[in-house]
This record gives C-alpha cells, sequence and structure tokens, in this order.
C-alpha cells in the first residue's frame, strides 16, 4: 500500500474516457471568442502564494511511501509525489483563484460544473500518467507503455474531482478583493457619491458598457456583482452591490442583501413567507428572485402596498 496513486493495474480504455470527456465539455463555437481569452488571462499570481505548500505536500507524501513500501528510495518517492502534487493541486488552486471570471465566463452552472469535472478528471488522468512515466523511464523500473497506468486514472480522477470542488467552493481560499476596483470606489467615496448611467462589465480583456436602463438586476457575489441584462445574460462586473446602492438613482432598489433591481423590468410581485416577495420580470428568461423580510417595508412603500 502507498499514496502515490498506484493501484493494481487493471484494464481501462483511457482514449475512450478522454473522448468522452472531450465531448462532454465542448463548448458551442459561439462561445469560443469568450473561453480563449479567459484561457489568456488566467491569473496564476493568487496560486503561487500556495506553492511551498504543494511542494510539502509532496515531500510529505513521498516520504510516507518510501516508510511504507520499498519498491523506490526517499529521493525516487519525494520526486514523483512532487510532481503529481504540483499537476494536481497547482492546477486546482489555480483554478479556485479564477472562480469569478470561471463563473461569467461558462454558462449556466450546470455547464460550468460539467466543464470541471472533465478537467478536474483529466489532470488526476495527466497525473498518473506522469507518475508511470517517471517510474518507467527515469527510474528505470519497467518498460514504459502509454496509458497503461490502469485503474489509478480513476484513482486520480476521483481524488482531483474531490480537491478540486473543495477548492473552487472555498471562498475563504482566495477572498475576492480587487485593488484596483478598490481604489476606484475610495477614489469616488472621498467625494461624495454621483450617480452612474452605465456599468463596466468584463467581455474577455476588455470592458462593455451597458446601459442601466438595459439592467434587470444586480447580484452580489463577495466584492463584485453579476449583471443581468434583460437578454438574460449574466456578466461579471468590478462594483460591490454597496458601491452601487450608493450611486444608482431613480428606478433602482435594494430588495435583499444580494440584490438591486430595477422596478421598470418587475413584471409581477407576489407575496411570499414572512412578508417577502417573489419577483418575476418581463423577460421570462430572466430567474424569478425573493426579497428579504428587511426590505420589505420598501418594496410596499414602492409599489404602494399596504
Amino acid at each position: 500500500m502507498h499514496y502515490s496513486f498506484f493501484p493494481s493495474p487493471v484494464p481501462v480504455d483511457i482514449k475512450r474516457l478522454l473522448l468522452v470527456g472531450f465531448r462532454f465539455s465542448t463548448i458551442e463555437p459561439d462561445r469560443a471568442n469568450r473561453i480563449f481569452p479567459l484561457i489568456m488571462s488566467i491569473d496564476f499570481q493568487k496560486a503561487n502564494q500556495y506553492l511551498p505548500h504543494i511542494i510539502l505536500i509532496g515531500v510529505g507524501i513521498g516520504t510516507a511511501n518510501f516508510f511504507l513500501n520499498g519498491e523506490l528510495n526517499w529521493l525516487q518517492w519525494v520526486v514523483q509525489a512532487i510532481c503529481t502534487s504540483l499537476i494536481i493541486g497547482y492546477s486546482l488552486v489555480v483554478i479556485a483563484a479564477n472562480r469569478a471570471t470561471m463563473e461569467e465566463t461558462i454558462q449556466p452552472n450546470w455547464k460550468l460544473y460539467a466543464v470541471l469535472i472533465v478537467v478536474f478528471f483529466l489532470l488526476g488522468s495527466i497525473a498518473s500518467e506522469v507518475e508511470h512515466f517517471i517510474r518507467s523511464t527515469i527510474f528505470g523500473q519497467n518498460p514504459y507503455t502509454p496509458f497503461s497506468g490502469g485503474r489509478s486514472y480513476l484513482f486520480n480522477g476521483i481524488i482531483s474531482n474531490v480537491l478540486g470542488f473543495s477548492f473552487f467552493q472555498n471562498s475563504s481560499l482566495f477572498p475576492k478583493t480587487n485593488p484596483s476596483s478598490e481604489s476606484k470606489e475610495e477614489a469616488i467615496e472621498e467625494s461624495s457619491p454621483q450617480t452612474i448611467t452605465k456599468v463596466p462589465v468584463k467581455q474577455g480583456e476588455s470592458f462593455l458598457l451597458i446601459p442601466l436602463e438595459e439592467i434587470a438586476y444586480f447580484e452580489a457575489f463577495d466584492n463584485y456583482s453579476f449583471v443581468f441584462n434583460l437578454k438574460g445574460e449574466k456578466r461579471l462586473c468590478d462594483y460591490s452591490l454597496l458601491f452601487l446602492e450608493q450611486r444608482l438613482a431613480g428606478s433602482f432598489l435594494r430588495v435583499h442583501r444580494k440584490y438591486i433591481v430595477n422596478t421598470n423590468h418587475i413584471q409581477e410581485l407576489r407575496p411570499h413567507l414572512n412578508g417577502r416577495y417573489v419577483i418575476s420580470f418581463s423577460n421570462t428568461k430572466l430567474p424569478s428572485i425573493t426579497s428579504s423580510k428587511s426590505y420589505s417595508t420598501a418594496v410596499r412603500k414602492l409599489f404602494k402596498i399596504n
């Protein structure tokens, strides 16, 4: 038994798994112009702070394998484990560091998670193949045969998915702060807040300015916000909801700690539990949202509900 992800070989059609993964994660051509800029603009800086930890984990796993197995010496186990840790661990941390951009680019959420499942599995499979290559070629244990790692592809793929989604869902791993937007907000807050007429949203490596009248509502996302336009599209904005609340005029109303809505585009208000309201929009592509109890007074006052 060892921790280097090499259980006893069992026939696995890795080519078929890779083909299924490719088909499952294929992105429509009209998304290509958004996906490729995303790949080119991946932020590695946040992930680099965890490199020492990832290497130490590799050293620890290699040392444990050395004491539990006599197949390789300590240095060989450590080299193999560090390579695996870098392939799986560092890649997963990079993905987690770019969560906000990925959520804005790959929609809806089921497609994002489908892509992540395939990517995580492929990372585990690549790590297995690298382990097999190192053991066979560099350390000369056995002749190297591609895609002959057996059950290790599935094992590492599962481990990679478990760790990957743990990192991806852990918001404390990378507290989402945006120095440029913070300094921008602070500079404006030094003077009296000014109303805004357009909101900048990310589109690849550039910014698109969306007029307020084309926005249905904003949804909070840590120190950012998501903008939902009248077409039902969801885009990432650098402004926080607090910043927007102080500068949106007229038809915009905060109805929840997570939502600011454009009341011009509300189609229906349905009473909900504890004084809350379900808000539906004129465009049926937009999901309904629910106001919170603490903002019920403002909702009733605006729509003159007794």
